[in-house]
């Protein structure tokens, strides 16, 4: 939606190109019209708050929830200090993502577009399943007096659609770690190796192996709080002002009330909350000391700060594996856990990172 007609056929060459059936409109009327008609998937509004041409996309797309309470909406602003009302929006009436994209970077749309559609996809294939889990369920209860075989088959069905479930969980988990990478374009591929480094050093360190996968999601998504950091501090590139960095340390705690809310995110709250804990007591946000931090989250405070030394960021080079090592030794005992510093640095697990971590997982059991 978009008041200029010009940039509505911009954008709707731009998504139609995913195969979507795109629909336009240039006003809040018509544009509420057609989602009462039609209910849509992915709603996009341009937000032009100081121009001739103002537009209040945010309070359109707020409306929209009454037509399609469930679609992706993605409010279009130009510079990080529009639509700052995202900032303080309550969380029950519902998310609306804010984009910064300039007229010429659009693009960056059709793959939040993409990536938004694929979610979707998978939480209503996740439905899907949990229906069809139900309906057999009953009709296992009415044929309890049926023969042992035909018990036995329908077990089998109901373990490959468990099977199924589990991986689409997976993947919806994943998909919100995308989310947060989306908003952030300079940590792309920050989750995953945080994931990669975690899972070598938890196994290293003797970690409990049924606990690995809950750990690889913990390791995922320790910065999904990130979602509720304003655009301006977190695309800043450069060093952040005391006000800055205050907001910034809220991460943890909007994360963990994230997780709180969605019941397959439960187990990797300490992971999300506690992953900025220091040995030494000073971190956040709960000021723990030693070995009160849960281990998942010790082990992921270390994969953090390891990638954050190893990779280029917009203001600084990344280090050589040797100086990374260096650093992490020096602060064994004061930020991070002195036992599993020791197990990183002396089997030098940063050289085992790959970027293609996603497209080729640990031969450890937990793709399924």
């Amino acid at each position: 939606m978009h008041p200029q007609p010009e940039a509505l056929g911009e954008l709707a060459e731009l998504l139609g190109g995913l195969g979507l059936a795109v629909e336009t409109a240039r006003s809040t009327v018509e544009a509420l019209n057609k989602l009462r008609g039609s209910p849509a998937h992915v709603i996009v509004a341009n937000h032009i708050s100081a121009s001739p041409h103002a537009f209040d996309g945010v309070a359109f797309l707020a409306a929209s929830t009454v037509h399609s309470p469930e679609a992706l909406r993605i409010a279009l602003v130009a510079s990080p200090d529009e639509a700052v009302e995202l900032d303080y929006r309550p969380v029950h009436e519902g998310a609306i993502i804010r984009l910064v994209a300039k007229p010429s970077e659009r693009s960056r749309l059709v793959g939040l577009v993409s990536e938004g559609t694929k979610l979707l996809n998978l939480v209503e294939d996740q439905r899907d399943l949990v229906r069809r889990l139900s309906l057999d369920q009953q009709k296992l209860q009415r044929r309890e007096t049926l023969l042992d075989v035909v018990v036995k088959e329908r077990t089998k069905d109901l373990e490959e659609s468990y099977l199924k479930l589990k991986a689409a969980n997976r993947q919806a988990l994943f998909g919100l770690a995308e989310a947060i990478e989306a908003k952030d374009p300079y940590t792309k591929g920050h989750c995953g190796r945080v994931a990669a480094y975690s899972i070598i050093l938890a196994k290293e360190a003797g970690y409990p192996v049924e606990g690995l996968e809950t750990l690889e999601f913990g390791a995922f998504l320790h910065d999904i709080g990130k979602i509720g950091i304003k655009d301006a501090v977190l695309l800043k590139p450069g060093p952040l002002d005391d006000a800055e960095w205050i907001h910034m340390r809220e991460h943890p705690v909007k994360g963990y009330d994230i997780a709180s809310k969605i019941e397959m995110l439960h187990p990797i709250m300490p992971a999300v909350r506690n992953h900025h804990e220091r040995w030494d007591g000073s971190g956040y946000p709960d000021k723990m000391l030693a070995e009160d931090i849960p281990l998942v989250a010790r082990i992921v405070a270390i994969a953090d700060a390891y990638d954050a030394m190893a990779t280029d960021r917009p203001y600084k080079q990344a280090l050589p594996l040797e100086e990374c090592e260096a650093i992490l030794r020096k602060t064994a005992g004061k930020m991070y856990d002195p036992e599993l510093i020791a197990v990183f640095c002396d089997r030098h697990l940063g050289a085992l990172y790959r970027d293609d971590y996603e497209a080729q997982p640990y031969d450890d059991g937990l793709a399924g």
